[in-house]
């Protein structure tokens, strides 16, 4: 079989077992054997058990002797993993979440805008303030302010010249991408940048224009604090 086609199918059976866990089909939360599964899904035992393997090594699936493969609380789900924290946010998409998304955030985007603030070169200094200018002019739909917030949040963590944080900071850009289906999902509209966040944002921009680091992350952190009661607000 060739190569390419395996691992799309790999691929495919991993995306249809996660969202079978994630919405609760698994009966105590313990998967079928592999030769039930292989069958329900159409393939080979040979896919099944790689496809498992890859939620096995993201801390997905516990594998034991005599209880099978049992679906481990997403709370243990391997999150430094970006798929894996799509996967999560969907599982958990409550108040708890949001606070353990905006404490995982403030691991990242403060120290970022605090870095970003003494190390930004001239380019990099421009794209924040593009994409600043960009949120203040976007459009009232919400998909486009989302846009535009994330590319200034993304604009500022790369500016802070710390791989680390970069990595650590796409793993938050999908966390806030799967929060926000998971709001457009409830009753009331997701609701738009509040402009009290917008100043937030504004002042954030200044105290990165003037290399004040601890400017830049005090008005980071007031950005985290006021989305996170926006986002509980919204879900409660």
């Amino acid at each position: 079989m060739n190569h390419g086609y395996e691992a799309s199918l790999v691929k495919r059976v991993v995306n249809q077992l996660v969202a079978g866990i994630v919405s609760g089909e698994y009966q105590d939360n313990v998967l079928p054997p592999q030769v039930i599964l292989s069958k329900k899904h159409g393939v080979s035992r040979t896919i099944m058990r790689e496809a498992l393997s890859i939620l096995i090594s993201r801390r997905m699936l516990d594998v034991r002797p005599k209880t099978g493969t049992r679906i481990k609380p997403a709370k243990e789900w391997l999150i430094m993993d970006p798929e894996v924290a799509e996967w999560r946010m969907r599982a958990l998409h409550d108040p708890d979440c949001i606070r353990r998304l905006m404490e995982f955030r403030a691991l990242v985007d403060p120290p970022a805008a605090a870095l970003a603030a003494t190390r930004a070169n001239r380019h990099q200094r421009i794209a924040i303030n593009a994409a600043y200018q960009r949120l203040l002019h976007a459009s009232p739909s919400e998909p486009l302010q989302s846009a535009a917030e994330e590319a200034l949040q993304a604009a500022i963590v790369d500016a802070s010249g710390d791989e680390v944080l970069r990595q650590m900071g796409s793993v938050v850009r999908v966390g806030i991408r799967t929060m926000k289906a998971a709001l457009r999902n409830q009753p009331h509209a997701l609701p738009r940048v509040p402009d009290s966040q917008l100043g937030d944002y504004g002042r954030l921009v200044r105290a990165i224009e003037t290399a004040d680091g601890d400017g830049a992350r005090m008005a980071m952190s007031q950005v985290l604090s006021r989305t996170a009661s926006l986002w509980i607000e919204e879900i409660a």
